[in-house]
């Protein structure tokens, strides 16, 4: 940004400043200050009262330019920010400043980049390995699981299973062969 000694833009232009402008209301009065930097939006407006804010770059969706026809005549315009909170979206109204598309520009550009480094943020995994000292040996191997030997069915659940195995035979779903195979592993686990 160049400056003038008369420039209104270098009372609020701080050090990382990306884009900075000044308002021209009809009024004269209670201007937007906006500055852009690489992380936030900051303006304020007001004459007796400021109302000022800070919007983070990746809260930023969308940003439109808008002119008039008085805004054109003098040679400003205005930028709406959408900005998303949560899940709802607000809008702020930038108005009567002077390079308003190189603002729309460079807001679009620097809330894009914003948006993906946090989206890369989010998908990146983060893994913090702590390995064993050099002086320490490997621990051991541990001993493999003994599992437990398998229980032995109740007869009743045999008997339960034959009977089973039998309605599949009378209804045609197995073979005579089938069954009896089956029925003989069954009677040798009683």
């Amino acid at each position: 940004m160049t400056q003038t000694p008369q420039d209104p833009r270098s009372a609020i232009w701080r050090p990382g400043d990306v884009w900075v402008a000044v308002g021209k209301p009809l009024t004269g009065m209670g201007a937007h200050k906006v500055r852009l930097n690489e992380e936030f939006l900051f303006f304020e407006k007001g004459t007796l009262r400021t109302d000022s804010q800070q919007v983070p770059l990746a809260q930023i969706w969308d940003v439109d330019a808008m002119q008039s026809m008085v805004q054109k005549s003098r040679g400003v315009g205005s930028i709406r920010v959408h900005v998303g909170r949560g899940n709802r979206m607000e809008f702020v109204l930038l108005e009567d400043l002077p390079d308003f598309r190189e603002g729309v520009d460079k807001i679009n550009e620097l809330s894009r980049r914003a948006r993906q480094a946090e989206q890369q943020r989010r998908n990146t995994q983060h893994i913090t390995y702590q390995g064993q000292p050099a002086h320490q040996p490997y621990p051991s191997a541990p001993a493999p699981a003994v599992e437990p030997a398998p229980q032995k069915p109740s007869s009743e659940e045999i008997f339960g299973q034959l009977e089973r195995l039998g309605d599949l035979r009378d209804k045609g779903y197995i073979t005579d062969d089938d069954f009896n195979a089956k029925k003989a592993e069954l009677l040798s686990r009683l």
